[in-house]
């Protein structure tokens, strides 16, 4: 997809996103979907900069679902099931950049 990977933890991720506007940012939700709560409002206020739907964001899960179904943040545009692998989330990084969001 043309990104390069940054990893960070949920508690050194918002400092990250200071200095820059990811094209994509993929989230563990552990067991309860929860566990990158904290960072929802800072992907709001980077969309609000953006002035687009961007970054995109995948949400990984231990459920299958739309965010909508799974009751998660309007930010979270798409889940994906775990176990995660390569043929599972490529193509939908490909998508979501590839469309433009925006």
């Amino acid at each position: 997809s043309g990104l390069r990977p940054i990893s960070e933890s949920p508690e050194t991720a918002v400092q990250a996103f200071r200095g820059l506007i990811p094209g994509a940012i993929v989230l563990d939700g552990g067991a309860d979907n929860k566990d990158c709560d904290a960072l929802i409002c800072g992907i709001d206020a980077l969309r609000r900069i953006s002035g687009k739907a961007l970054p995109s964001v995948i949400l990984l899960s231990t459920k299958t679902g739309t965010p909508e179904s799974l009751g998660l943040s309007s930010v979270i545009d798409v889940v994906v099931a775990k176990p995660i692998t390569p043929e599972r989330l490529q193509p939908v990084i490909d998508r979501l950049i590839g469309l433009g969001r925006g």
